[in-house]
């Protein structure tokens, strides 16, 4: 089920604790070709002497800090309708003992809903 799918049905939250950071030693390198407007080149080569840093040096850290930007901004939990009532519920519940059963309540939707989409 895509975002578009459930986009009517559900909320989105962001997403804790997705480590989107880049390794030297755990990845290897892949040539990457790509023709570029000449303004654009111009300001690459133009950026990258400004800062001391090589074109490539300079590419490559642009591009995965753009990377890192757009993964960080759609990593979310999709909490569908039933996760919503038990959410509303649990923090609008006057009968309830204590701030911990809402949480608690919250806790146990959230961690069922992250098993559910960690299955998929």
């Amino acid at each position: 089920m895509g975002l578009t799918d459930t986009a009517d049905r559900c909320i989105f939250v962001p997403k804790e604790g997705i480590d989107i950071s880049l390794s030297k030693s755990d990845n290897p390198t892949v040539r990457l070709d790509a023709r570029i407007p000449l303004h654009i080149k111009k300001n690459l080569v133009t950026a990258a002497a400004l800062s001391g840093r090589s074109q490539t040096d300079f590419l490559i850290t642009a591009v995965n800090e753009a990377a890192q930007k757009v993964i960080a901004e759609h990593s979310l939990i999709t909490l569908c309708l039933e996760d919503q009532e038990i959410l509303a519920k649990a923090l609008l519940d006057e009968n309830a003992p204590s701030d911990g059963l809402r949480w608690g309540r919250l806790r146990k939707a959230l961690s069922r809903h992250s098993q559910e989409v960690d299955s998929r």
